[in-house]
């Protein structure tokens, strides 16, 4: 017969991380936010030479973001 007290445990300790690992990444998502926010709108003050630098930056965030929310 199985340990219930054995399972329980383990599923305490599963939610314990779950939690923990939640609570990690919902705070790189707020300073991965920050930054592409000061990215976008210091590209708006960039000068002409550096459009296409831009423009790929640009791409890149808005495939993160659209990534985030599918």
């Amino acid at each position: 017969m199985p340990n219930p007290n054995k399972n329980k445990h383990f599923n305490d300790e599963a939610l314990r991380i779950n939690r923990m690992l939640k609570k990690e990444n919902d705070a790189l998502s707020e300073v991965i936010d920050e930054c592409e926010d000061f990215l976008l709108n210091y590209f708006n003050v960039l000068n002409d030479e550096d459009d296409r630098v831009v423009g790929r930056l640009q791409d890149m965030i808005i495939k993160v973001r659209s990534r985030d929310n599918e």
